[in-house]
């Protein structure tokens, strides 16, 4: 992204409880216990195996085993496992399943099975249900009057059409059923999703490899070792009493982190997670469609996009047909990754429990569609160069349930996607994924679209043959994806539906389990041939995973069963035998999951507090399975500790936050009181709620101009608080869910509902309260499907939900009108007259503090984002601007809450001294709080830790905490009596943290530290973030120098196509290599520098370009460099253009004009010949008018800030501006009249050595050799030179009559007098001196004087120490410091 105001640096900060108590409570773990599980994945070598790739760095992703959490309120735990030195099971299982090999353009290395969420007894709660009766009472407890929700409502869908909907769609699974049981045998075919051997599994395991991987992977998939299980007849299977779930081991996972991507909120679940590039990144799917790439590492959200079903509209006799409504759910991915990029394939069904009577009423369960959609996923390299992207590629419907998809890779470069119907017809279609397009299609319209040409997803398949849909053809739109026709390639023999597949790949063939509500079978496909077993009788199977090729693993709800598959080369049914060999029982947990090579992990609560247990399977065992216990949260009184914590917050100023608590209570505090863990007593509300407060938000009463505090307790309640005092003002009980959102109507075009605002419950439900006499008004209920959008004018409210369905109600009667589709209700918001606000935006604020407020995690709801750039804004704020403002901070108030913010930052006990001089002389007390990271909408938090910790997580959470320190230390350096202290400490987090932290330090990032570099507008977080990186890039070896230009100098603007020129990705390439060839440039080769510099010459010649700053900041470091390469004049001639423009466009937050300014001077001082020589040209033989009058303000402003770069050119640059004023040149001489004779003024005033006489015109000129020039400004001419001095002349100036010059040179300790006045001999010889009264070119008189060591100053004294003084016209002083002198001329 290109928005140079689009990234802020916020650093998330978990404040402790207020009253906590002694002991400490971890937030994170005990948010770990609180949060309901959705799904589990593990990935990386199984548990107590010795870790088969060895490293030394304990941060690799890709040797680490891991275990994510993924919760109902769409956040995820990620877990550390590390491998224990000695194996307790022999390592039989491979990391990860087999793969088919790809030879494709997308060379696809792995494939990953659709993993939907894990068996989850809490997932399968219905979120929305057909019979959800919606309760609405109204409580008062402020005062006595009681309001009551409105009883004449009722839902746009008939009671008996819904009932009757109900019904049919039970009759016709009735009658399914009943088919399927008198259905003959037959032959069938089940595929999912097809698990080739990717460490990414559904349950997270990677998908990439690298080349050299790949080669070994082949010849194992090439050779699948035959079976040697004896089929003379199935022995009986190995039971084990049950397992227990508490094994006596320690635990030995480490909480990592807490991830919040983007989107998520509570009640919407995560789905799925997988993992890609051996575990570096995973993907995380929300069930609405939100799709992110975190890194492993520390979770920062690299990559995100939204998955949405866009049906493509149908026409009936050339009328548009109106879209059904539908209510999607994504339920898992499908993974292929090449060489190149990932394949991701988001699947999606309709919502189990969306009302019958509202959808597909002529629909049966058995021509349900599933919706996949295609994204690329591109992944930074391993210098995390360039940037993630997600791009998506198409979808369309496919014709069964999502369970029961999968894929393959194939030889010939394309990818099979298969899936069983819902009569159990087996097809299969191929999918490519081609290269990008080209910029401009030569025969594509401007009109056209680039979706796929796909049938519509929400009509009914009227045969299951799919020779009808539309291909890709050459009269389509150009696309990325190319997609052949369903062919249907057999059935499965079951006589009931299949419900789930799992496949898995061993290069020859593809061998999957799927199973129905009663049974299993496995079979074999390969060459469009399918081979079926026997049946085999299983009820409530869950999920299944393939520990080889001849082995799986069948997941019940209490139990797991490992069965064998032997195959002989006949080709008949009874060929396929399957056994049993192991059935180990576990106990149940609310989220179970099939690790890579079948092993269980399981995660429950116990006593309040989350368990997570591994157990490993193998065929081969004869002891029963040893259950590991991964992790266990502390069984301390933590719910006591928790009884009162922090569940929502709304900060509201530095010194104003209204906190709320899970007892009901909300109180009045600061940022300084939440850091130092203190809490007035006398600033709490009145009365309790009868729950935990969810919301609170604040609004302005319009009539009044009062504010006050409207917020929600999980119980359903509603309250309104004077901000003041916090005393409650009103009360009411009206939903059944938690308060979500409160929209304010202070505009008048909103109509009848002007100064009312808008509760709206997480349901839907709307409740509408006046603020003016705090009366509830009424109740708009709420739909199966989720709110989506509010719209009102004058007498309606339109509400438009996530299925496409919107309502329209009459506010002024309040009344239900009518229901109708999407479209429509846009074509009524398109007529005008509309205001609308989105369910779930937050609205902007401009405080320096933001409530993460995510759910009832207590770490979430307890996490203050601290906006550093806003904070450091407002306490650098001046007092002019501060006493504008009625919030100003006082300037102790300011110094108190940057002390207060370093106190959480600081990472004490890694030195002794620096600790030392931080509590005692800067009087930051240590209050320790977990850190987190925030990016792209997503926040990652940590749990305690060790302070030094905090250095190890990664570079990008190391960059963000040391900028962020150095920042409000840069900040404490405006005081006097801090400032050395503060650069002492400045200087320690600089350079000296890492030699501390030792080997598990994770030094700043330096592509992170570039982004806040480009997109940060505020000039202490650039200036700090310059120290950091300039320190960084001292830091580099010349190996790690040539390795990270190798990866990023691909990415140079000049390198890239016209789009990607302007780019963050280009921008942020030149940012790392133009930096590090500043200090390293004898490393690098020339073509490397050339493309650099051509880059910045790129962005400084774009005046559209958005990194002009980068380009001025680059010129300014490495001039010197960049000359060589490119035409240095020109650049020049930029910045100085940049130095003095004046177009409103450039006035920006990051002002150009003054960088180029600084930029200007830097180089005039390390160069000034050639810049000198480029400022004459300019004003010699300026490109126009205006381009001369710039130079010459540019001069003035160098004569005002830096007079010693102009001194040695000084000469040659009054030449050139004399030789401006030609009066033969009438029009360029008037349009730089005025600022040469600004230019001079300015030169008079501030050098000795130039002196002006206005009557005569004469303008006298002192050089470095000691000889005066005279110049004539009415001819524009130089007359003459004076020789006399042998050293540099000091100063000259002219008598009052002008008759007179006298020059002095301290170097020769002289005063020359000359004679300059016209004479008779000028007229006869025309620009030589005038004769000075004897022989030869020796002035009138010469004068020694001595005045000791005072004549000894450096050349930026005499500026100001030395000047004369005329007494009258033949009596001159002159005045060197203090001493004074007086000559007679």
């Amino acid at each position: 992204m290109a928005k140079l105001d689009s990234c802020s640096l916020s650093l998330p900060a978990t404040v402790s409880l207020a009253n906590a108590g002694k002991g400490d409570v971890n937030l994170t773990e005990a948010s770990l216990s609180a949060s309901a599980a959705s799904c589990i994945a593990f990935w990386g070598p199984p548990p107590g195996l010795s870790n088969p790739i060895e490293s030394t760095d304990k941060h690799d992703a890709r040797t680490a085993q891991r275990v994510a959490i993924g919760c109902t309120d769409g956040s995820v735990f990620i877990l550390d496992v590390p491998a224990p030195t000695s194996p307790s099971v022999a390592p039989r299982t491979p990391h990860g399943d087999p793969l088919s090999p790809p030879l494709s353009p997308r060379r696809y290395l792995g494939l990953g099975h659709a993993s939907s969420r894990s068996a989850s007894p809490s997932s399968t709660i219905p979120a929305l249900s057909p019979f959800h009766v919606t309760r609405s009472r109204i409580v008062s407890s402020v005062t006595t009057e009681q309001a009551e929700a409105p009883k004449n409502y009722v839902d746009f869908e008939d009671e008996q059409e819904r009932l009757k909907g109900m019904l049919k769609g039970k009759e016709q699974r009735m009658r399914h059923a009943s088919r399927s049981r008198t259905r003959p045998e037959r032959n069938s075919f089940s595929t999912d999703r097809s698990l080739a051997a990717t460490p990414s599994s559904s349950n997270g395991g990677g998908s990439s490899q690298k080349k050299e991987d790949a080669r070994s992977y082949l010849s194992a998939a090439l050779s699948p070792a035959p079976s040697t299980l004896s089929l003379s007849g199935p022995p009986s299977p190995t039971l084990f009493p049950a397992v227990s779930s508490e094994s006596n081991s320690p635990p030995t996972a480490t909480l990592r982190y807490h991830v919040f991507p983007p989107q998520s909120s509570t009640g919407r679940p995560v789905s799925s997670v997988k993992t890609h590039d051996g575990g570096r990144y995973f993907t995380c799917l929300l069930e609405t469609g939100a799709l992110s790439v975190h890194c492993t590492s520390d979770g920062r959200c690299v990559a995100s996009i939204t998955a949405e079903v866009k049906p493509p509209p149908s026409t009936v006799a050339g009328k548009v047909q109106t879209t059904p409504p539908m209510l999607w759910v994504w339920r898992s991915l499908l993974v292929a990754a090449s060489d190149e990029s990932i394949a991701i394939f988001a699947c999606a069904s309709p919502h189990e429990f969306y009302p019958a009577g509202q959808v597909m009423e002529s629909v049966s369960d058995s021509e349900r569609q599933a919706i996949v959609a295609v994204y690329e996923l591109i992944l930074p390299g391993e210098a995390q160069a360039g940037e993630a992207s997600l791009e998506h590629l198409g979808q369309w419907p496919v014709n069964g349930q999502v369970d029961t998809i999968g894929l393959r890779a194939e030889p010939d470069h394309s990818l099979t996607l298969f899936h069983i119907g819902p009569a159990g017809h087996f097809s299969s279609r191929t999918v490519r994924v081609l290269g990008p397009l080209p910029d401009t299609p030569p025969d594509l319209p401007e009109s056209s679209s680039t979706h796929l040409p796909l049938p519509n997803p929400f009509k009914v398949l009227k045969s299951l043959s799919t020779d009808h849909l539309a291909g890709t053809n050459k009269d389509q739109p150009l696309t990325r994806l190319e997609l052949s026709n369903d062919v249907v390639t057999g059935e499965i023999n079951s006589d009931f539906p299949i419900i789930g597949l799992r496949a898995h790949d061993n290069g020859d063939a593809v061998r999957w389990c799927a199973w129905s509500a009663q049974e299993m079978m496995v079979c074999d496909w390969s060459n469009d041939h399918l081979e079926q077993s026997a049946s085999i009788p299983a009820t409530k199977v869950r999920d299944v995973k393939w520990m080889d090729h001849d082995s799986f693993v069948a997941l019940f709800s209490d139990r797991a069963e490992v069965w064998r598959v032997a195959a002989s080369p006949g080709r008949t049914p009874s060929d396929i035998q399957c056994q049993m060999v192991q059935s180990a029982p576990f106990t149940p947990g609310d989220a179970v999951s099939l690790a890579p090579g079948g092993h269980i992990v399981s995660t429950h609560l116990k006593d309040k507090t989350r368990r997570i247990h591994y157990l490993p399977l193998e065929p081969s065992m004869s002891r029963p399975p040893q259950s590991r216990t991964l992790w266990a949260g502390h069984r301390s009184d933590g719910g006591a500790k928790l009884r009162s914590r922090i569940s929502y917050m709304l900060p509201l100023e530095l010194d104003l936050i209204i906190a709320g608590y899970s007892d009901g209570l909300i109180h009045r505090t600061s940022l300084i009181d939440l850091i130092q863990h203190t809490r007035q007593d006398k600033s709490t509300s009145d009365i309790s709620l009868g729950g935990a407060v969810v919301h609170l938000d604040i609004v302005q009463n319009p009539r009044t101009n009062e504010r006050v505090l409207v917020g929600g307790s999980d119980d359903g309640a509603i309250a309104i608080w004077d901000i003041s005092t916090l005393a409650a003002c009103a009360r009411w009980t009206v939903f059944t869910t938690p308060l979500a959102q409160v929209i304010s109507l202070h505009d008048e075009d909103v109509g009848r509902l002007h100064g009312c605002v808008l509760c709206v419950s997480q349901d839907g439900t709307v409740a509408v309260v006046a603020i003016d006499d705090y009366q509830f008004v009424y109740l708009v209920p709420g739909s199966a499907a989720p709110l989506a959008r509010i719209s009102l004018s004058e007498d309606n409210m339109l509400l438009v939900y996530a299925d496409g369905r919107a309502r329209l109600w009459d506010t002024r009667t309040r009344e239900f009108w009518r229901s109708m589709s999407i479209e429509k209700g846009e074509e009524l918001i398109q007529a005008g007259g509309w205001s609308q606000w989105s369910i779930g935006d937050r609205p902007e604020t401009r405080c320096s503090l933001r409530a993460l407020n995510h759910g009832a995690s207590p770490d979430a709801a307890s996490t203050l984002l601290l906006d550093i750039s806003s904070v450091l804004r407002q306490l650098s704020a001046t007092p002019a601007l501060a006493s504008s403002a009625s919030n100003a901070l006082s300037p102790k108030a300011k110094l108190e809450n940057a002390r207060a913010v370093l106190s959480m930052l600081l990472t004490f006990g890694v030195s002794e001294g620096v600790d030392s001089i931080c509590t005692e002389s800067l009087g930051i007390a240590p209050h320790p709080a977990p850190l987190g990271l925030s990016s792209s909408d997503a926040v990652s938090l940590f749990p305690s830790t060790a302070r030094s910790d905090a250095w190890t997580v990664s570079p990008e959470a190391s960059a963000d905490r040391a900028l962020v320190i150095l920042s409000l230390l840069h900040y404490l350096t405006q005081y006097e009596d801090l400032a050395q202290d503060a650069n002492t400490v400045m200087t320690f987090y600089t350079a000296s943290v890492g030699q501390l932290v030792l080997e598990s330090y994770q030094p700043p990032s330096l592509p992170r530290l570039g982004q806040h570099l480009l997109n940060t507008l505020s000039s202490e977080v650039r200036h700090t973030a310059r120290l950091l990186f300039d320190a960084g890039v001292a830091r580099l070896s010349d190996h790690e120098t040539t390795e990270i230009m190798d990866n990023w100098q691909n990415y140079l603007p000049t390198l890239r196509s016209e789009k990607e020129k302007e780019s963050q990705q280009s921008a942020l390439a030149l940012c790392v290599c133009g930096f590090i060839a500043v200090d390293k440039y004898t490393l690098l080769t020339p073509g490397t520098l050339t493309e650099i510099a051509k880059s910045i010459a790129l962005y400084l010649h774009d005046e559209a370009s958005p990194y002009r700053s980068l380009a001025i900041d680059l010129c300014s470091r490495g001039f010197q460099v960049w000359q060589q390469y490119v035409d240095a004049v020109e650049m020049l001639r930029a910045l100085f253009t940049l130095a003095t423009t004046t177009k409103k466009e450039a006035i920006a937050a990051q002002n150009v004009g003054a960088q180029a300014r600084t930029a200007v001077l830097q180089i005039a001082a390390s160069n000034s010949p050639l810049f000198m020589t480029t400022l004459a040209i300019d004003i010699l033989h300026p490109r126009s008018p205006t381009a001369r009058r710039a130079v010459l303000q540019l001069v003035v402003f160098l004569v005002r800030k830096q007079p010693l770069v102009l001194y040695a050119g000084l000469p040659r640059l009054l030449d050139a501006v004399v030789k401006a004023l030609d009066p033969n040149a009438s029009a360029a001489r008037e349009a730089a009249l005025d600022p040469a004779t600004e230019i001079l003024s300015h030169i008079v005033q501030t050098f000795p050595t130039v002196d002006f006489h206005g009557p005569t015109q004469r303008l006298a000129v002192g050089t470095s050799e000691g000889a005066v020039v005279m110049h004539d400004l009415k001819t524009a001419t130089r007359l003459y030179v004076l020789e006399g001095h042998k050293r540099r002349t000091t100063a000259c100036s002219f008598s009052p009559d002008g008759r007179r010059l006298v020059t002095v040179s301290l170097e020769e300790a002289a005063v020359l007098v000359w004679k300059v006045g016209s004479s008779f001999t000028s007229f006869f010889l025309p620009g030589a001196p005038p004769r000075q009264g004897h022989g030869g070119s020796e002035p009138f008189k010469r004068l020694s004087f001595n005045i000791g060591e005072a004549a000894h100053m450096s050349l930026e004294e005499t500026l100001v120490n030395v000047r004369f003084e005329w007494a009258g016209d033949r009596s001159v002083k002159l005045m060197v410091k203090d001493s004074v002198m007086t000559f007679s001329t």
